[in-house]
């Protein structure tokens, strides 16, 4: 797994809920930076990568649009602290698998990434 988010505190705790959790997920890699992130992935190839949806420079729409040309069935959670469902929408349009809100990101973070790991693929995006 690659996690990616400019917000230190952020990279810190997915680490420690996946880390912490019953299933005990390997890190392959994390990063603040979506350009790290994507030659990361390229280089790493994930099952799953969980980015941050808002980062500077290359955001976590865009680091999914490059990741899915290259690896259409690497599975892609984008992580926001915004609350709307058009953020979800944007996500699930940019090719993200799933999405959690960060406000819930304790409880929602590792439904989320096996609710996308059982998931068929789809390269429809």
């Amino acid at each position: 797994m690659v996690v990616v988010d400019d917000d230190p505190d952020y990279l810190w705790l997915v680490r420690f809920i996946l880390e912490s959790g019953p299933d005990k997920t390997a890190i392959v890699g994390e990063t603040a930076s979506g350009e790290k992130a994507l030659e990361l992935v390229l280089h790493k190839r994930p099952d799953v990568v969980i980015a941050d949806l808002m980062m500077t420079r290359l955001n976590g729409l865009e680091l999914t649009r490059r990741i899915k040309q290259e690896l259409p069935l690497t599975k892609i959670v984008l992580m926001s602290a915004y609350t709307e469902d058009t953020y979800r929408r944007i996500a699930s349009v940019s090719g993200a698998d799933g999405f959690v809100n960060k406000h819930l990101i304790h409880t929602g973070l590792l439904s989320a990434i096996r609710e996308v790991i059982v998931r068929p693929p789809s390269i429809l995006h």
